[in-house]
């Protein structure tokens, strides 16, 4: 029996997949692989890739850091933030990661408040959580 993989934002339904084969999930022990008939599994997840193979094919989908459950045959990922890189250009996506990472060292340099300081750390995570996701492959 396949997978069903769903990643949750705040903003709702980021991605929904039935007949998935596999999901590789980015956790803080490293990555690893959910297969149909896993064990029922909590985990923390860091910003990173998650893999999707769907019929034989391999995508991968951006995502903030936040929790994965696996339950029966159901992958639900509840993350801050997920986007699909497949169709990002490269260079675009390193572009972002260059500017988030900027205005993170520039906003620590002139101190600004701290719940701004979180807002740019969130984006530049989620920046390099796609330059990470685009150069899996």
């Amino acid at each position: 029996m396949p997978l069903t993989l769903e990643i949750v934002t705040p903003d709702g339904v980021a991605w929904h997949g039935s007949d998935v084969d596999a999901v590789i999930l980015p956790t803080r022990s490293g990555e690893i692989e959910i297969l149909p008939g896993h064990i029922p599994l909590i985990t923390i997840l860091e910003a990173g890739a998650v893999g999707v193979i769907q019929n034989g094919k391999e995508m991968d989908l951006a995502i903030d850091i936040g929790y994965a459950r696996c339950m029966g045959d159901v992958v639900s990922v509840l993350t801050e933030a997920a986007m699909n890189v497949e169709k990002l250009d490269a260079a675009d996506v390193e572009a972002a990661k260059d500017a988030a990472l900027k205005a993170l060292e520039d906003a620590k340099k002139n101190r600004l408040d701290e719940s701004e300081i979180q807002r740019l750390e969130a984006a530049a995570r989620v920046a390099l959580a796609k330059v990470i996701a685009k150069n899996r492959k």
